[in-house]
């Protein structure tokens, strides 16, 4: 068994307060010029707790805005410009997209490191060392993985309460998926003698259970911006334990249906207005669909509705899709290289019928 464990950032803090020892941090590992790579909406929520970093100049910085979509050409376009300053680190202000862009860029030139500020809690992308691609009009390309981590990751909890709600509850979406896409693997016996794959699945396992327990109590904390430990715990399970599921467990516990529904729906315009997560929640539904656990869909459809999460096409303005096309979709699913890595068996026909049976069973529930 080919197994590459990463486990995650050589630095990382999560703190209240955390962004006021910036600047010791990044001189303390010798980085003297940093170009820093900042979202527009985000950056005016950062910029109040990044002042004593602005306004030191030590180390010197470059700001540029980041364009929205984790693209081939983006990395590229940053990579240069850390070398044309003579960069030594890049560090990344925003969501899960820009951190995949910086994460990419960084590992792109020799010498230089990464250090990641997230603004969200929407995903693991500020933990883990590969980077979701995309192409210029928002369709998935698949992920890469980098060899290297990143050098700094820091958390203020405070900053992550100025996110929207419907950010956050994608994160707890694609942090409950951990626990469904891997464990049908990782529970196999054949891989109940590998300490990290126990491991990757007691993490998946934590990930549920903490999402369980006190996911809809943090969604409430934050509408009522009220800085909680169930709170910082659900930040910190979206972020850092989630990152650890894939990092201990590698191909064996990344990637099943969920993700690869989320990868190939891209295709349809319609689904860009749905976040990363909310796009998982579903591809979880289809799963739990295929491996007919109906009881399992019957207790996730009141979280889904608590948080307001699709559970079909419909949901997600794809109720119009036909017969055939829902059969394509389900071809280029099937064929999904992180899906088939990891030893998940699944067949289109089978998988058709699952979507389909899905769509009329939440339409029966939700009449009821």
């Amino acid at each position: 068994m080919s197994l590459i464990v990463r486990t995650g950032p050589q630095e990382y803090e999560c703190q209240i307060g955390v962004l006021s020892t910036l600047n010791e941090r990044l001189i303390s590992h010798g980085y003297k010029k940093v170009l820093l790579i900042h979202g527009e909406a985000s950056w005016r929520v950062a910029q109040p707790y990044l002042s004593n970093f602005l306004e030191n100049g030590t180390p010197s910085s470059t700001l540029s805005l980041f364009n929205g979509e984790c693209t081939y050409a983006e990395v590229d376009r940053i990579a240069l410009l850390a070398q044309e300053i003579g960069a030594d680190v890049i560090m990344g202000v925003g969501g899960g997209k820009l951190c995949d862009t910086v994460k990419y860029a960084a590992v792109k030139v020799t010498g230089i490191q990464s250090v990641l500020i997230p603004t969200l809690a929407s995903n693991c992308a500020p933990w883990t060392p590969l980077s979701v691609m995309y192409n210029e009009e928002g369709v998935c390309l698949g992920f890469d993985i980098h060899n290297e981590q990143v050098s700094i990751l820091l958390i203020n909890p405070e900053l992550i309460m100025g996110s929207p709600v419907k950010y956050f509850t994608a994160g707890i979406a694609d942090t409950l998926a951990k626990w469904y896409e891997s464990d049908m693997i990782l529970s196999q016996p054949e891989h109940q003698a590998n300490a990290f794959l126990l491991m990757a699945r007691a993490a998946a396992l934590n990930c549920r259970d903490s999402i369980v327990q006190s996911g809809v109590q943090a969604v409430s904390d934050l509408r009522s911006q009220l800085l909680t430990p169930a709170f910082i715990q659900i930040v910190e399970t979206i972020i850092a334990i989630s990152g650890l599921v894939g990092g201990l467990g590698d191909q064996f516990a990344r990637t099943t249906i969920g993700h690869a529904v989320h990868d190939k729906i891209t295709i349809f315009p319609e689904s860009h207005d749905y976040l990363h997560g909310e796009k998982v929640a579903y591809g979880v539904m289809v799963q739990l669909a295929f491996e007919g656990k109906w009881s399992e869909i019957d207790q996730l459809m009141m979280f889904y509705d608590e948080l307001v999460l699709p559970k079909s096409l419909v949901d997600l303005k794809l109720g119009h899709l036909t017969e055939q096309q829902v059969a394509d979709f389900a071809n280029e699913i099937v064929h999904d290289n992180a899906l088939v890595s990891s030893g998940y068996v699944v067949t289109q026909e089978g998988l058709c019928q699952a979507m389909n049976t899905l769509e009329t069973y939440i339409k029966v529930k939700s009449a009821v």
